[in-house]
């Protein structure tokens, strides 16, 4: 069962359904004509990139780089534009609702006279909270660089890593440390079970004992006693 959250915006709180782990999140940028579209597309896949809550993994996606792809991403490189992205930051069922973190592909390359070198190398780091995602970005990591033409197949990889709050830490360690607090309760809760149950065995075998003498062996004693004198 979902808890809810509220935010508050200039216009008043917002009650917000948090994601729990495994939730699919798909992400959305902005298409040559500017409107928000599902993508980048990931050939592989057959779907626009995505992740899964809270569950680091790889990240990898083949990005098919048409002429007017090539030139958007040639004006990238130049800094003369920004691919622009966004994320859900909880589990709304109606799209039209939600609200977003934007972020933006920060590419690394060089264009040349017909191709573009570009890294191809790229985290995805997201901060989350209470089930809810609070910060998101992607960026370049130094490493192969790619020679990307028209028509071609553009191929990113890197890693896809979640973390609690605001901090570094990572949420599948914080995860961990709930479990192993749990699991070292649940061991000292075992623990005085066990002398719990040891000690009422003992009293309850006292108390059986002092039944069984006051009922049985001290009248059978008194009577043969009786009898000898």
């Amino acid at each position: 069962m979902y808890n809810h959250y509220k935010i508050n915006l200039i216009n008043g709180a917002k009650e917000l359904t948090p994601f729990i782990y495994g939730d699919k999140i798909s992400m959305e940028c902005k298409d040559l004509e500017g409107n928000w579209k599902l993508g980048p597309i990931c050939l592989n896949q057959k779907q626009e990139l995505s992740v899964y809550y809270g569950r680091d993994s790889p990240l990898y996606c083949g990005i098919h780089i048409d002429e007017k792809e090539f030139n958007r991403i040639k004006d990238v490189l130049n800094r003369n534009s920004s691919w622009e992205c966004r994320i859900p930051i909880s589990s709304e069922s109606d799209t039209n609702d939600n609200i977003y973190i934007p972020f933006s592909i920060q590419l690394w390359g060089y264009p040349q006279d017909d191709h573009l070198d570009i890294t191809t190398h790229y985290n995805f780091i997201f901060h989350v909270e209470k089930g809810l995602i609070i910060g998101a970005t992607l960026y370049p990591v130094k490493d192969k660089f790619q020679d990307v033409r028209k028509n071609t197949v553009f191929t990113i990889h890197g890693a896809i890593k979640w973390f609690n709050g605001g901090s570094h830490v990572e949420l599948n360690d914080s995860l961990k440390l709930i479990k192993d607090n749990t699991n070292e309760f649940l061991n000292n809760l075992d623990y005085w079970i066990v002398i719990l149950w040891i000690v009422l065995s003992m009293f309850t075998s006292l108390i059986i004992f002092s039944l069984i003498y006051k009922y049985k062996l001290k009248p059978n004693l008194i009577r043969k006693y009786l009898k000898n004198d």
